[in-house]
């Protein structure tokens, strides 16, 4: 069993328990997990994370971004909860949902407040939620933030 493995297990722990308030502080290590995105000590690091994941354009110093989940980490749970009220979660669709929805990009300051301005900072677009395709960069699409 591998750490990502683990990483998981304790992730369907708060799931099948429906601790959902717990769920939200397990995405972070899933996915520095996932991604290789670790410490010298084999722990998830937000630094390599920063350094590592895709960037947005207009991103020009690492020193004045910050890691943004492309999918808020609420909806990602709310998504999970979803599951869970259809009957449908089990350990194979919490993956599939984490691993489309769970990927994060460095993004300036000001796209940050780009997205606050929108009331996009913690949820999709309306229409995200009504659409079949789910989209994750759509929130990013309507503020004009594009990554390479």
């Amino acid at each position: 069993m591998t750490d990502w493995d683990i990483e998981f297990e304790h992730l369907w722990l708060e799931l099948s328990a429906q601790r959902w308030a717990m769920v939200e502080r397990f995405l972070f290590s899933y996915y520095c997990f996932r991604e290789g995105y670790l410490s010298k000590q084999g722990k998830p690091d937000w630094e390599t994370a920063r350094l590592s994941a895709p960037k947005a354009d207009g991103c020009t110093s690492i020193k004045h971004a910050q890691l943004e989940p492309i999918v808020p980490l609420t909806v990602i749970v709310g998504e999970l909860k979803r599951y869970e009220r259809d009957g449908e979660l089990n350990r194979q669709s919490a993956r599939r949902v984490l691993d489309s929805l769970l990927h994060f990009v460095v993004i300036t300051k000001q796209q940050k407040q780009a997205l606050r301005q929108l009331g996009l900072a913690d949820s999709m677009p309306k229409e995200w939620y009504a659409s079949t395709t789910r989209e994750p960069y759509l929130r990013f699409s309507l503020t004009g933030i594009t990554c390479s």
